[in-house]
């Protein structure tokens, strides 16, 4: 029988979906420590990609960006290995690559391969959070909820960075790793305690597992008949070849809009710029210190997913998307121009360049208010919740995996060759997406499994 978590008297129909989405979300923080724990600061004595002493800028870059192909690799299996062994002992499992990744950095800081291979582990667990954390999200959360529960993979995930930022401008490596290597084992001692996916358990046969779960997350008041005839309801539809071929459309449609959602948040060069905040503001010209910069963008970026928080269940996500997606286009023309007059040294010496940190600020916030934290969770409200399209969420993870690695790859040179070229490119690309996202992609806000799957159709 599973067991009941130790932590039951937390009261209220939502707070207890939303505490276990919260402490599910931990390993998100930990991701966060992946994504910003080589941002690079100008000095050799704290974390930054001159502390390896890289020869090269393609060391440098690959320092950055290996954890992206770990990522992608442990997003394909994800999916599958959660519908079959469940989205609770899956993410438990997960723990153990993002610890031992960062175990085998500290105790190896001065080999760079070895570095490579530890910022891997951590990748393919960082990888798979991104599909896994979303279905436990979406199997425990209701319609209510939802929202707030997938917005902490993105909270957590600036948690984690700005936490990297501040930790890593004063501790060395060795330490910064071990503490980070730390945080996976805070996560499995309390998510331990957390309930399973009721889902999952009624599909493996273990009803009174399941009716102990549901009445965890939803109270001992809660009438269950309604869920489990919902289970059986989807147990069926994924048994019938009528209604397989009815959803067939809908589900091709759906692989689309995930798709393009991706796209649109990857190729707003938002990955890269977190990645290479310091060096970004070096070579703006930026009066602002980098890590000082690199420290109030990732203040910024938790401000702006704490808002999403708070909004994301009564606004809606269309209306976040299109706003965070319409800042974005702006921010990125803005960029644009400052480098257009930069190259010409019309700014030399102007006051101007504090200019950078403002725009970058302004991105940020807008970017997790709605472009950053929504795809995630989005996709698996357009694929649904059950679990027969699990592997489609891994593929549209791990093609947003890709896009990350092509994006982190190219910034460094393009930035430094073309820069006026690649803001602009960046700008049209969004500029697109903001109208795929106007006339393409549906509301999801408050609504059923049904509800979706009718919006898809019209």
């Amino acid at each position: 029988m599973e067991k009941l978590p130790l932590i039951s008297k937390v009261n209220g129909f939502v707070k207890r979906p939303l505490l276990a989405s919260f402490i599910a979300s931990i390993m998100s923080f930990a991701s966060g420590t992946v994504v910003a724990g080589w941002t690079a600061p100008e000095t050799p004595a704290v974390v930054g990609e001159t502390l390896f002493m890289p020869r090269s800028m393609e060391q440098s870059s690959w320092i950055v960006s290996i954890y992206v192909i770990g990522a992608l690799i442990g997003a394909l299996p994800a999916g599958k290995i959660a519908k079959r062994i469940g989205s609770k002992k899956c993410l438990l499992l997960l723990a153990a690559p993002m610890h031992f990744g960062w175990l085998i950095i500290m105790f190896f800081v001065n080999q760079i391969y070895l570095i490579y291979l530890g910022r891997l582990l951590c990748g393919l667990s960082l990888g798979a959070v991104t599909v896994v954390v979303p279905l436990y999200n979406y199997d425990v959360s209701p319609d209510t909820c939802r929202g707030r529960g997938g917005v902490y993979l993105d909270f957590m995930l600036c948690a984690g960075i700005l936490y990297s930022y501040m930790a890593s401008s004063v501790m060395g490596l060795a330490i910064f790793s071990f503490t980070c290597s730390l945080i996976p084992i805070v996560f499995y001692v309390l998510f331990s305690f957390m309930p399973e996916s009721p889902h999952y358990l009624y599909n493996r046969g273990r009803y009174v597992d399941a009716k102990s779960a549901l009445k965890w997350l939803r109270g001992e008041n809660y009438k269950v008949d309604a869920e489990f005839d919902r289970f059986v309801r989807l147990k069926n539809e994924d048994n019938s070849p009528s209604i397989y071929y009815e959803q067939k459309n809908i589900f091709k449609k759906a692989i689309v809009l995930s798709l393009a959602l991706a796209t649109i948040q990857r190729l707003s060069g938002t990955g890269a710029i977190i990645q290479f905040t310091a060096k970004l503001f070096k070579i703006s010209g930026s009066s602002v210190e980098p890590i000082t910069a690199s420290i109030i963008t990732g203040i910024f970026q938790l401000i702006g997913s704490a808002v999403a928080i708070q909004l994301i269940d009564k606004v809606g996500r269309r209306k976040l998307l299109l706003v965070s997606s319409a800042v974005v286009v702006l921010c990125l023309t803005m960029l644009t121009v400052y480098f257009y007059y930069l190259n010409k040294g019309t700014l030399e010496n102007s006051s101007l360049k504090i200019l950078p940190i403002f725009i970058v600020c302004t991105f940020i916030v807008f970017f997790r208010l709605g472009l950053g934290p929504i795809p995630w969770f989005m996709t698996t409200e357009l694929l649904g919740g059950d679990h027969t399209n699990s592997g489609a969420q891994s593929y549209v993870a791990s093609y947003s995996w890709i896009l990350s690695f092509f994006v982190m790859q190219t910034f460094l040179p393009l930035v430094a060759a073309w820069p006026v070229a690649l803001w602009f490119g960046y700008g049209v690309l969004s500029a697109i997406g903001f109208f795929v996202i106007l006339f393409y992609i549906p509301e999801t806000n408050n609504k059923s499994d049904d509800e979706i799957r009718q919006s898809l159709m019209q």
